[in-house]
């Protein structure tokens, strides 16, 4: 299954699956610079409390925490299911996420937007991560939004 020849489309994220430009703090797209490393997912632009839905039928899989010491930001794992089991995703900046074992359709809110910028001293777009797998392999998500 890829972004091309994929016959179910991914749902939104939010609203407007809109992806962070470049900020004081860095930029939000796949691939973008973080020192010697590149981007792992994409930055989708929120509101602080926002419901984030899920882009596909999935399973909670996973809770758990970016930061190491930090319990101010969430993530939630969701596996796939119903067509969409080749892929895993990680939403990063949450909060209040559904329960492990939870099983969500296309469009169901898994979660809410925390507010990052509060974690950084530059001016940051508030934004969920969201990093894609298929196979087990991180791969570009935008396509997949398109």
């Amino acid at each position: 299954m890829s972004a091309t020849n994929n016959s179910k489309s991914f749902g939104a994220i939010n609203a407007d699956n809109s992806i962070r430009k470049c900020d004081a703090s860095g930029c939000g797209h796949f691939g973008a610079s973080r020192g010697e490393r590149g981007h792992n997912g994409v930055d989708f632009i929120v509101t602080e409390g926002q419901a984030i839905k899920v882009p596909f039928d999935c399973k909670v899989t996973r809770h758990g925490y970016p930061y190491a010491g930090d319990t101010n930001y969430e993530l939630v794992e969701i596996q796939g299911m119903n067509g969409f089991e080749a892929f895993k995703a990680k939403i990063m900046y949450v909060k209040n996420i559904k329960p492990v074992g939870t099983l969500l359709k296309k469009g169901e809110a898994v979660c809410e937007a925390a507010n990052i910028a509060k974690r950084y001293s530059k001016p940051m777009t508030i934004h969920v991560h969201f990093e894609l797998y298929l196979n087990g392999v991180l791969v570009d998500p935008t396509p997949f939004f398109s």
